[in-house]
């Protein structure tokens, strides 16, 4: 009779979710930069702006990506530098259009606003989600709390909601008086 082989040891999660996102890292950059070399020399404005785009979207999977994960440290942290490069990469291409000669003042100042209303959107939802966040965190807290309660017998829950019922206090059971044998078992 033979022993059985141990078992692989099992990879980390928080090694597992780091090569991960390093090799998701590594993609985007490869990414960025055939985006940005597929582009005409004179037209880079729009390669900044798809690869501002695709940032936005890379930020997005990262964050759907936490679900995913039982520690979404490394996902998490993609989807805010991401989310942080996107929209900088957006606001400094478009602000710098014009001297570049690829957009008018108009279509700079409509760019900004409309990057910008996106921001505003993202940061509101930012915000309810980290709020919804907290008030699942307390709850979870408050909840636990409460299983740690003794539960209480079913007497005391038939009768506490009981107008009619009469208040009897409860009293622990007494030891019999000393000199009494105990009862007989059968």
């Amino acid at each position: 009779m033979s022993t059985p082989a141990p078992a692989a040891p099992r990879a980390q999660p928080r090694l597992a979710g780091l090569v991960l996102g390093l090799l998701l890292l590594a993609a985007a950059a490869i990414l960025f930069y055939l985006v940005y070399a597929a582009f005409p020399l004179h037209d880079h404005f729009g390669g900044l702006l798809a690869i501002g785009i695709l940032s936005l979207l890379f930020a997005l999977g990262s964050y759907f990506g936490e679900a995913f994960s039982r520690e979404p440290v490394t996902q998490r942290t993609l989807a805010w530098a991401f989310f942080g490069l996107g929209f900088a990469v957006l606001f400094l291409t478009i602000a710098i259009g014009p001297t570049y000669g690829a957009i008018n003042a108009t279509w700079q100042l409509i760019g900004l606003l409309i990057t910008l209303v996106v921001l505003i959107v993202a940061v509101a939802l930012i915000s309810w989600r980290t709020a919804a966040l907290q008030r699942t965190e307390k709850r979870m807290v408050a909840r636990k709390a409460w299983d740690e309660e003794p539960a209480p017998s079913a007497f005391a829950y038939a009768t506490a909601a009981s107008p009619d019922a009469p208040v009897v206090p409860v009293t622990p059971p007494s030891a019999p008086p000393a000199g009494v044998p105990p009862p007989a078992r059968p």
